[in-house]
Parts: structure tokens; sequence; C-alpha cells
């Protein structure tokens, strides 16, 4: 009877082992759901599949290369001279990525008012808050923000609508968290990801950091950078930023790498901060240096906030031997 009764038990311990199997898939199906989503994210995510050798920088994509390192991705050449003399070429940068974004990421955590002078004062562990914030030119952003008190933390989303900001329309979801003083309240550190954030003519999908702690400002950034028309990826790596506010004007320091499809990648550095004015788009001097392999390099210099120009070194011996004449940036 015994030995009866312990097979009938080893049966039915079989037969039930993919109930009990199939019940923890229906207890944790929200878990596996969202694994098969992030599985099909990374299948359809923006990934490089461009050259990773060193450019070598010449004639034909000094300005591609020099203006890609400088706006954060794709230039573009337009036909059509817009309005200009013959003797002034079109190429143009798209949207300041590397100056835009950040001022736009870091106005919208304020407006969100996530802390305050006694943040941990009469409030409860986790608060919750959320709204909804209107564009200085359009479009809106909604926000659910997590903060706690005890630890002096942050976490939370943001949900761009065409929402217009410091001279760019993006839309598209990012996650973020971030850490604020103890005393003041005031934000001290945010990181951001962000996947398919666009503004109608490029996505980005990437990770930016901002450090409050101390001025200037710090950033860094690294994201692929697709141009929705194209279907091209540029990839931004490890970008880093000095972005210095002052009254009526903004100071900018741009070092990283950046990888063109086509040519491969150059690094780059500012030699001379970009000065861009609160009424302007675009900056009206500075100087940005990139370099390619065998010495060869490349130098775009803003001449005001409607041109700038590139000069290149095509074989590396120290001297420039090409010029761009007068390029536009993009009116935006």
């Amino acid at each position: 009877m015994n030995r009866r009764i312990y097979t009938i038990l080893i049966i039915i311990l079989m037969f039930s082992m993919p109930y009990t199997y199939g019940g923890c898939v229906l207890v944790f199906s929200s878990g596996d759901v969202k694994r098969d989503k992030d599985s099909k994210d990374d299948e359809s995510a923006t990934v490089f599949t461009g050259s990773t050798s060193t450019a070598v920088i010449d004639s034909t994509n000094a300005k591609d290369l020099a203006g890609g390192a400088f706006g954060g991705g794709m230039t573009r050449v337009e036909a059509e001279s817009a309005g200009y003399d013959e003797d002034l070429s079109v190429t143009q940068i798209g949207a300041f990525w590397p100056l835009r974004l950040p001022m736009v990421l870091k106005d919208s955590l304020q407006k969100a008012e996530i802390t305050g002078p006694a943040a941990a004062l009469y409030k409860p562990a986790v608060e919750t808050r959320s709204g909804t914030i209107l564009g200085s030119c359009g479009g809106n952003l909604s926000y659910l923000i997590d903060i706690i008190s005890e630890s002096r933390t942050f976490n939370g989303s943001f949900r761009f609508e065409n929402y217009c900001d410091h001279g760019i329309t993006i839309s598209g979801e990012m996650d973020f968290d971030g850490t604020y003083g103890i005393d003041s309240g005031d934000i001290r550190t945010a990181h951001f990801s962000f996947t398919d954030l666009a503004d109608g003519e490029i996505t980005l999908d990437g990770d930016m950091s901002l450090d409050f702690l101390h001025s200037p400002t710090m950033v860094t950034l690294s994201a692929y950078s697709k141009d929705i028309g194209s279907g091209q990826v540029y990839w931004i790596k490890d970008y880093a930023m000095n972005i210095a506010e002052f009254a009526g004007y903004i100071e900018i320091e741009i070092f990283g790498a950046f990888y063109h499809p086509d040519h491969g990648y150059v690094n780059l550095t500012t030699t001379e901060p970009f000065i861009v004015h609160h009424e302007d788009d675009w900056p009206t001097s500075g100087l940005l240096g990139i370099e390619g392999h065998k010495n060869t390099q490349a130098e775009l210099t803003a001449l005001n906030q409607l041109s700038y120009s590139v000069a290149a070194d095509t074989d590396g011996n120290g001297v420039f031997d090409w010029d761009s004449r007068i390029l536009n940036w993009m009116d935006r």
C-alpha cells in the first residue's frame, strides 16, 4: 500500500509540475512580457553599422565630419541656395543637439519643481508628482516623478509631444534619475536614457548625464543619431561638454569622438569655446578641431550667428590646404 501511495504521489507531482510552472508564468507574466518587449526593442533599436576605422580627412568629407562632430549628427547639402548668393555654399548642420538637449532637460527638471529648500521635511518617504509643462514655443511635456526624501534621490519619466524649447522641437519618452542637495534641495546630478527621441529629422537613442555640482555644468553624452530620411546612423561617442551660463549668452566646449557611417571616426576638441547669445540659434564665435588618420585634421570656425567655415589639413603635414569658404548654419 505504501508503495502504491508513493507511486501515485510521484505521478501527481509529474502532472502538476507543468501547471505549477504555468502558474509561475501567470504570476510573473508582466515580467515575461516586459522581457519579450525588451528583446523586440533590442532588435529594432538603432545601432551603428558603419565604418569604425579612423577617418582620413580630405576635401570631400571635411565638411561632413566637422559639421557632424559639432552638431552631434548629420550635415546635409540643400539643392537650393535659400536666398544666398552663388558664392555662399549651403551645407547645413542639423539642430545643435549637444547644447540644446541638455538645456531642455535641465529646464524641464526645474519646471517640474522636483525639490525645494526643505525637501526632506514634512513630506512622505516617497512623494509622487505628475503634471504637464507647456513648451516655450509650442507642444507639451508630461512628467511622473518619485522623490525619495531619505536618500535625496528622484526618478521618473518625461513624455515630450512636439515640445518646443531652446530652439528644438522634440517628441518621445525618456527615463531619468538623480540626486539633490540635503540643505538647498537643488538638483546635483541627473541621468537620462532615451530611445527614438525625435525632432522630425533625426532620432536619438542613448544616455546623457548632467552634473550641476560645479560650474560650468558638466554633461556627458553617448548616442546614436539616425537620419529619418536616409536611415543613416551616426554615433556620438563619449561626448564631454562644459556649459557655462552668463548674462545674455552661453559658452560651450565639446570633446569626444564622432563616427560617420561612410567615413569612419574622428576625435574632436574645442580649442576656443563657442559663444551662443540667448537671442541666437547658433554660435557667434568658437573653434572646433577634429583629428583623423595619419594626422589629417580639420577646424570648424563659427564666423557669426548665420555662418561658419571649415578648413582642412588633408595630408597631415600641419598646413591647412583646403578651405570650404562660407557655409550657413541651418535656420530653425
